[in-house]
């Protein structure tokens, strides 16, 4: 291979004019000259390489000037508002990382939005339970009424014992068949609706939930509150699948003022009968006894409760007779009453000064032939705010939409009952404050 040869620049001598020009027509220069044009094209070469080089800086600077720069705090980004298309800044070249704290961002908003909503509902409901004036019950003022053109009239039970601060009355033909009927037909209804779906079972103490087990014959299966859904006294789908096949339970649907024509005529025929008023009454509860169960001794209004927000007087109402069983009993008070279609039983479980009285204790009788069916009301003390209002049903447990609940009460003092809704009674917060009322 041969060495690339090195083209050397040969000079070729001219004849200078008296005026200085080169010979070749202005072409060629003297040496000075050239060389001076060299020097000045070398000059305008580095000036355009430098000038190539700024103009970039230059539209830069230009560019901040005209479109300054807006700092997001929200987001830790710097952004040109001027260009609303551009992309989203990689952060160290991690896009990954760039998408987790838009997407956290975005997460923030809705948080800021949907606690603005709560905020706002819980600024209602504040006002609106400020600006409440509860109405306080503490009697019962018994008189006959017209039912449909006949004449109704209340039965003291408790005639014998004109001491007793607890009262007992009797109202045969309070409700008529028809209504009669129609409640069960509705009762029936929600019933066969639920029916696909297994209840998620709730007790009211871990050794309620032992009991229950030993009556099952689960005497080798041991509990804890670790087998409770954490913030509930529930124990989980799965495990209320297994328990439920061997619990018996009453079962209890319910409706509120407003959601029932029926609702308006039921609670001011009570009104006019008893004395107990509207602004008192909270849920209606039509329940079923199959055979073989019932609902052990207890109060309506909780002993020892410093909360005049309490159950101060019920009235039951049965729906259809029962051939055998069924009674509803208060041991303290030497009283049964069996059940008969449209009769009503009105009784107060508190005092005139809103205490609740012990001897007040009543029970369901089991069922020992037929089907029993009541509906029932309980009347407040002292009202509050949102008596007698459905309420938003709780989050905790998880469950199916839908899915019903079982409540095992106390162990001695009460029952297992089905219900179609749930409440708060079974959240752990909720009962702790509950026992502080107390």
């Amino acid at each position: 291979m041969t060495k690339p040869t090195k083209r050397l620049n040969k000079r070729t001598p001219t004849s200078n004019r008296a005026d200085g020009s080169s010979a070749g027509g202005g072409r060629n220069r003297s040496g000075t000259g050239q060389a001076k044009a060299r020097k000045s094209i070398a000059d305008n070469k580095y000036v355009r390489v430098a000038a190539i080089m700024f103009l970039p800086i230059l539209f830069g600077v230009f560019g901040l000037i005209v479109f300054p720069p807006s700092f997001d705090l929200s987001t830790n980004n710097v952004t040109n508002p001027s260009n609303s298309t551009q992309k989203e800044p990689i952060i160290h070249g991690n896009k990954r990382r760039n998408d987790k704290i838009r997407d956290k961002t975005k997460n923030v908003e809705k948080s800021t939005q949907s606690q603005t909503r709560i905020d706002k509902k819980s600024k209602e409901r504040i006002s609106e339970t400020e600006s409440f004036k509860p109405a306080i019950l503490d009697s019962l003022r018994m008189q006959e009424i017209k039912v449909e053109g006949n004449i109704v009239t209340p039965v003291e039970l408790t005639q014998n014992n004109p001491a007793s601060p607890v009262k007992v009355y009797k109202i045969e033909g309070f409700l008529t068949d028809r209504e009669c009927s129609g409640l069960m037909r509705v009762h029936q209804h929600y019933l066969t609706k639920t029916s696909s779906q297994n209840p998620i079972i709730c007790f009211d103490s871990l050794s309620t939930l032992r009991r229950h087990l030993q009556d099952a014959g689960m005497k080798g299966v041991t509990v804890s509150y670790k087998d409770f859904t954490e913030g509930t006294a529930c124990i989980n789908s799965s495990f209320s699948e297994r328990l439920g096949s061997s619990l018996t339970w009453s079962r209890s649907t319910s409706f509120y003022p407003t959601e029932s024509k029926f609702s308006t005529v039921f609670e001011d025929r009570v009104f006019q009968a008893t004395g107990l008023k509207q602004s008192n009454g909270g849920k209606f509860q039509v329940t079923s006894y199959p055979e073989g169960i019932g609902y052990k001794t207890h109060t309506d209004c909780t002993l020892g409760n410093h909360d005049k927000r309490d159950r101060f007087a019920t009235i039951l109402v049965y729906l259809q007779d029962v051939e055998e069983g069924g009674e509803t009993k208060f041991p303290e008070l030497g009283i049964s009453v069996k059940p008969k279609r449209g009769q009503a039983i009105v009784w107060n479980n508190m005092n005139s000064n809103g205490e609740c009285e012990p001897i007040s204790v009543h029970e369901a009788a089991q069922v020992r032939k037929g089907h029993k069916y009541i509906i029932q009301r309980w009347y407040y003390y002292q009202s509050f705010a949102y008596l007698g209002r459905r309420a938003p049903e709780p989050a905790l447990p998880a469950r199916a939409p839908g899915q019903p609940r079982v409540s095992c009460d106390e162990y001695e003092h009460g029952s297992c009952r089905w219900y179609d809704e749930w409440n708060n009674d079974h959240l752990t917060e909720y009962r702790a404050l509950q026992s502080g009322l107390s």
